[in-house]
C-alpha cells in the first residue's frame, strides 16, 4: 500500500480532527490488514484501557486487536482497579478522591504506548457533561497517545468501523450516498456518542444524511454546525426530520439508534416522560421496504423488537454483526498508523 497521511502519534480522540482522506486512508489499511498476516508488530508495545463505565464490543476489539499484533494489554476499571480520581485542576483533596487525575495519567504514560478511556456522560446539566471533562483531562495530561473508546460527545473507532461497512456496503464510493439515520425508543436515555459519530462519518464521507428524531432529539448544537460545515466542505449534506419513513425513503443505508434529548439532560422524569409518548419509533420491514438497498445498521448492543424488529436484525441486508466485526480491523489498522508499525 501507498504511503498515506501520517497519523504517526495522533491522538484517536474525536473524528472531526481526521480528513475524509485520513479516513479513507484508516479504512483502506483496516481492509488490506484483513488479509496480511498479523505477525506481532507491536511486540514490545503496551495499550492501558480505562473504563468508567461497561463495554462489550469496544473491550474484546481493543483488547483482541492489540493482542493479536503481540502487544501487551492492561484492563483497568475504575471503582475496582483505580483509586476515585479527582479531576478538578487545583482542587483541595479533602474529600473522596485518592489521587489526581494528572499523576494516575503521567504514571500511566510512563507504563503505556497507548492510553483508552471510556466514560460516559452522568447527570447534571448538558452544557457541563458535554466538556467530556475525563477524556479530555486524560489527554491533556498525557505523554502518549490517547484513545477515546467512547465519551460524552464522541465514539471516533466506532464511526471508523462504520465507514469501513458503509464502503464495503456500497462497494466502495459514499459521496452522494444516502444514509437515514433514525432515533429509536429505547427504555433509557442512551448517549449522543454514536449518533454524534454516525454524523461526523457521514459528513466527512461525502454522504447525504437524513436524521429523523421526535421534537426534542436534535444533536448537540455545536457538534451539529461542526457537522454541517464538514459536510458542505465534502459535498455532502445534513437533514433533520421527525418522520422516520420520509427519511428512510431510498435511503442506502438505514442507520437505528438511541439518544437522550439533550435539552432535558438535567431533567430525568421529564426527559424519560417525553421519550415513552415516542415507543412507536421503531425500524420494522416495513420501513425498510422504502429504502434503496435495505441495508441496516446499529452499533449494539440492540433492544430487539423496541429498537427494531428481529426480522430486520436478523435479515439478509442487516450489516450488524459486521460492523461490529470491523471495529477489531479498524483498530488493528489504528494502532499500527498511531505507533508508526
Amino acid at each position: 500500500m501507498s504511503a498515506g497521511p501520517d497519523i504517526q502519534g495522533r491522538d484517536v480522540v474525536t473524528l472531526d480532527t481526521f480528513s475524509g482522506e485520513e479516513i479513507r486512508h484508516i479504512t483502506a489499511r483496516a481492509r488490506a490488514l484483513k488479509q496480511e498476516p498479523l505477525g506481532s508488530p507491536l511486540a514490545g508495545r503496551s495499550l492501558a484501557m480505562v473504563f468508567f463505565d461497561p463495554s462489550l464490543r469496544t473491550r474484546a476489539s481493543f483488547s483482541i486487536a492489540f493482542g493479536s499484533l503481540g502487544g501487551t494489554v492492561i484492563d483497568l476499571v475504575a471503582g475496582r482497579d483505580l483509586w476515585p480520581l479527582e479531576m478538578h485542576e487545583g482542587a483541595v483533596m479533602d474529600s473522596l478522591a485518592d489521587e489526581h487525575v494528572r499523576d494516575a495519567v503521567r504514571v500511566l504514560s510512563e507504563y503505556a504506548d497507548i492510553i483508552a478511556i471510556r466514560a460516559l456522560a452522568r447527570g447534571g446539566d448538558w452544557a457541563q457533561a458535554r466538556r467530556d471533562t475525563v477524556i479530555v483531562s486524560f489527554q491533556k495530561h498525557a505523554t502518549v497517545p490517547i484513545f477515546n473508546m467512547e465519551s460524552v460527545l464522541d465514539h471516533p473507532c466506532q464511526a471508523l468501523g462504520d465507514a469501513l461497512t458503509v464502503e464495503d456496503a456500497l462497494g466502495g464510493e459514499t459521496r452522494g450516498k444516502r444514509v437515514a439515520l433514525t432515533w429509536t425508543y429505547h427504555p433509557k436515555a442512551r448517549p449522543l456518542a454514536v449518533p454524534h459519530g454516525v454524523g461526523m462519518m457521514a459528513a466527512k464521507l461525502g454522504m447525504d444524511l437524513t436524521v429523523a428524531r421526535p421534537e426534542g432529539y436534535d444533536f448537540d448544537p455545536a457538534l451539529q454546525r461542526t457537522m454541517e460545515h464538514a459536510a458542505q466542505r465534502s459535498g455532502g449534506s445534513l437533514d433533520f426530520v421527525d418522520d422516520p419513513a420520509a427519511a428512510v425513503e431510498n435511503a442506502d443505508i438505514v442507520y437505528a439508534a438511541s439518544w437522550g434529548s439533550p435539552s432535558l439532560h438535567a431533567n430525568p422524569d421529564e426527559e424519560r416522560a417525553l421519550r415513552d409518548r415516542h415507543r412507536s419509533w421503531q425500524v420494522t420491514p416495513e420501513l425498510m421496504g422504502r429504502t434503496a438497498t435495505g441495508h441496516f445498521m446499529h452499533a449494539m448492543p440492540i433492544r430487539r423488537n423496541v429498537e427494531a424488529a428481529d426480522a430486520v436484525v436478523d435479515g439478509p441486508s442487516s450489516l450488524v454483526i459486521e460492523q461490529a466485526a470491523n471495529r477489531l480491523h479498524v483498530q488493528r489498522a489504528l494502532f499500527r498508523e498511531v505507533l508508526g508499525v
